[in-house]
């Protein structure tokens, strides 16, 4: 008599928690916990957190059958038929069977929100034979498959204890809050692969930048080229993960009077302003050609200064062409007048040297022969004077 009532009085001192009227306990009446510090999740590979699992469920079934172990036939009794009896009437006996055995449970590991990119599993998801008091290692694995906007999440593990046949005997949310690591990740597109302007000018080039890593980021932007430069380096920007903006990378080209065409490659560059190690790059060519802006008014003066000069050659060249004609054909006329003058004096003189040999022969003969000689050499040699003077003029 003495053993049923110290047994009854252990039973009652057991906090037995059974199922409501609608068959989940609010609770699954257990502990779940972390052993150490929360790690980063890391991507694309399984970060591993340590978790401990304890029963508190109040009634421990492997104790209660096994109250006599040197008697098994009593040990029996006592947990199979005495217990049943007396306590299953206070319960209900269907709910008293359901909760008087081993329990198994089982693990649910999800991410809150559905957030995408995230993944967790609870190994192993199951523990069989568990009453009040047993303990277990459990690993909750988590995952990031590539890169993703979210650099936080929660992990809820939902814990289900249940009884005999399955039934389910209460449910238990733990949430877990998680970071990713840090991921640098950014994508640099430019809009246009190649601007043409001027030697010396400044050009623009539309740039679409998306941050692909998972964290609100300031970003430092620069350009390096050749033979180019930026107008205004160290741009900064603000982008959230997953948010696109454009942008515009201003480059200066060198002056040169003329240029035929000639590419200089750019390169923009971009790095964190919290770790600048992490450089991201694009390329785009600037191809120059024509003549620099800047040397254009004085190729519009030099050209107004040509046509004045020519203008004035040319006017210049006119009146010296008139006047030089003018003056050939004066000197011509003077020449050839004094000429025909010349030689009409010399006709003359001949016609009078001749009319006066011609009125000495038809007078009478009173010259003598030694005149007569001496007048005919004065016309030879005023003839021959004559003639050399005429040669001479020509």
């Amino acid at each position: 008599m003495v053993i049923p009532v110290v047994v009854s009085f252990l039973l009652l001192t057991y906090p037995i928690h059974v199922t409501k009227a609608q068959g989940i306990e609010e609770g699954a009446e257990e502990n779940l916990y972390v052993v150490g510090d929360l790690p980063l999740v890391k991507i694309g590979e399984d970060t591993e957190i340590n978790l401990v699992f304890e029963d508190h469920i109040g009634l421990n079934f492997s104790r209660l059958t096994n109250l006599f172990p040197n008697k098994p036939f009593l040990s029996f009794f006592f947990g199979y038929i005495y217990i049943p009896v007396v306590f299953g009437p206070m319960t209900g006996m269907k709910t008293f069977k359901n909760i008087y055995c081993l329990h198994t449970i089982e693990f649910y590991a999800y991410i809150e929100g559905n957030i995408s990119g995230w993944h967790a599993i609870v190994e192993p998801s199951v523990i069989t034979g568990s009453t009040d008091g047993k303990r277990a290692n459990l690993t909750l694995k988590v995952r990031i498959d590539g890169p993703t906007v979210y650099p936080m999440a929660n992990v809820v593990i939902k814990v289900v204890r249940k009884g005999a046949n399955g039934t389910i005997i209460g449910v238990s949310y733990h949430k877990i809050s998680l970071k990713a690591e840090h991921i640098y990740l950014l994508d640099i597109k430019p809009l246009k692969s190649a601007v043409e302007t001027s030697p010396g000018s400044s050009v623009s080039i539309p740039v679409e930048i998306t941050n692909l890593g998972n964290y609100v980021e300031n970003y430092i932007i620069s350009v390096e080229g050749e033979g180019a430069s930026a107008i205004s380096s160290g741009q900064t920007i603000t982008i959230d993960p997953g948010e696109t903006i454009k942008t515009y990378i201003h480059v200066y080209t060198p002056f040169s009077i003329f240029d035929p065409g000639t590419s200089r490659k750019i390169e923009i560059k971009a790095y964190p302003a919290r770790s600048p190690d992490n450089v991201f790059t694009a390329g785009a060519s600037v191809i120059t050609r024509g003549v620099s802006p800047i040397f254009i008014p004085v190729l519009i003066l030099i050209a107004i200064l040509i046509v004045l000069i020519v203008k004035m050659l040319l006017q210049f060249g006119k009146g010296f062409t008139w006047t030089k004609k003018g003056k050939v054909e004066e000197e011509i006329k003077r020449k050839f007048f004094s000429v025909g003058a010349e030689k009409k004096e010399t006709v003359r003189e001949s016609v009078k040297m001749k009319s006066e040999v011609k009125s000495i022969s038809s007078k009478p003969r009173s010259l003598g022969r030694k005149d007569l000689e001496k007048l005919m050499a004065k016309i030879k040699k005023e003839e021959m004077k004559q003639k050399r003077k005429f040669e001479k003029t020509l």
